[in-house]
């Protein structure tokens, strides 16, 4: 960065900003003073960046916050904080609000530097991120429908069952409401003929008798009860696949992960049901957790299939035989933990070796693609800061824990800031 202050002392420094555009990255250097950082200079493509020319954005006359998008501006003033109390460097992910209202998202690799009266320079590095984050979004809709797709024959049938016996139902409600209707006209006759002086009696006892009456006011409740149950299972299944499916705002945001667990639970319940009774023990105090709740629905699918499919190997798919599969949550500390166990088969010690490698299965190509867990760990390590644990014991099970940080804060003091509110 101290090439950039006096880059017109410097010859070599005229091909740098080719170098810079072909790269999509821009070099800066200016001041913080609270609340904004203050550019003094750029070089590399910021025009094309921000869709303004470079004399609107230096200086004192605009702060570099303004230029940020209103929803990140809070969280980017909080986390420069952090790496100018914590010195040294750090790096930001956030939007930026273009003269044509367009957000562009860059990544801000920066470098403080506190001079001797005081001042806090700042240099850092922006990187468009922008195209990298919308093929980001199209990998995560393509994972999404293809898990979807995946668990879509369980969901049909979990849907089309209670859909056909609330059919058969109305059906039975139809025809009882036709055999009352002949009841009640009977009874309206007897009422008439009564006036008359006519005993018209024998025909509504006739008419009771052929409809069973006795049967009718005890299914006819019945039906109802059944028939209300079977759409709220109906609603259930559709409330948890829209809960489950929503990837178009993929920011961090406050979730509730026990209820993320209940949906899953809905989506992959048809996978589950002829091998293991579920069981689940969540906190109800859990607290809401800062994360991408889409990415956790996606480790939670995973890590119950996986579960499936072990305790599947051990008791078969007859449903004569059950296993178990324990879904557990607590807070423990500035963390929310999660616990998947099943009473499978476990994990063979030179399997645990390799089971994050890339496209590595046990399964057949029917079942597995060889990136799931791969994937639980990227999203539970790498994207939330959080930790992925396993218990094993090949032949009687295997328990996956993930703790997820409650507040998605930096780690330790002597490691880089590295926070992402983009999923």
């Amino acid at each position: 960065m101290q090439a950039l202050r006096e880059m017109d002392r410097i010859p070599a420094v005229t091909s740098l900003p080719g170098l810079l555009t072909r790269l999509s990255q821009i070099l800066y250097t200016g001041s913080w003073t609270d609340p904004s950082l203050w550019i003094d200079g750029w070089l590399g493509p910021l025009e094309s960046l921000m869709d303004r020319p470079v004399s609107e954005l230096t200086g004192r006359s605009i702060g570099w916050i303004e230029q940020i998008h209103p929803r990140d501006r809070a969280f980017y003033q909080s986390t420069l904080k952090e790496i100018i109390r914590q010195g040294g460097e750090g790096k930001i992910e956030y939007r930026v609000w273009t003269r044509s209202e367009r957000e562009r998202f860059v990544q801000d690799f920066v470098r403080v530097e506190r001079a001797p009266d005081g001042t806090v320079r700042v240099d850092g590095i922006l990187v468009d991120q922008t195209d990298m984050i919308q093929v980001r979004k199209r990998l995560d809709r393509t994972r999404l429908l293809q898990s979807m797709g995946q668990l879509a024959a369980g969901i049909v049938h979990e849907i089309n069952t209670p859909i056909q016996f609330i059919g058969d139902n109305l059906q039975f409600l139809g025809e009882s409401f036709d055999q009352i209707l002949e009841l009640v006209r009977r009874g309206h006759r007897l009422t008439e003929e009564a006036a008359s002086g006519i005993d018209g009696s024998p025909s509504v006892v006739d008419a009771s008798d052929a409809s069973d009456f006795d049967f009718l006011r005890q299914e006819i409740p019945q039906a109802i009860r059944q028939s209300v149950d079977g759409i709220r299972h109906v609603t259930a299944i559709v409330t948890a696949m829209r809960d489950f499916s929503h990837i178009d705002e993929r920011r961090m945001a406050p979730a509730d992960l026990n209820k993320a667990i209940r949906s899953t639970l809905i989506i992959v319940h048809h996978q589950l049901k002829y091998v293991a009774e579920v069981e689940t023990n969540l906190d109800p105090d859990l607290p809401m957790v800062m994360c991408c709740i889409d990415d956790l629905n996606q480790v939670l699918i995973n890590l119950l299939v996986n579960a499936a499919h072990a305790v599947g190997d051990v008791v078969g798919n007859s449903g004569m035989q059950k296993g178990t599969i324990r879904v557990t949550t607590r807070k423990d500390d500035a963390f929310v933990e999660i616990t998947v166990s099943d009473t499978g088969t476990g994990i063979p010690e030179e399997v645990q070796k390799r089971m994050f490698e890339p496209f590595f299965t046990t399964k057949g190509h029917d079942k597995g693609t060889g990136q799931g867990l791969l994937y639980v760990k990227t999203i539970v390590v790498d994207k939330h800061h959080g930790t992925l644990t396993w218990d094993t014991q090949p032949g009687r099970g295997t328990t996956f824990t993930v703790r997820i940080p409650i507040e998605q804060k930096p780690r330790k003091s002597n490691e880089p800031v590295q926070t992402n509110p983009v999923c």
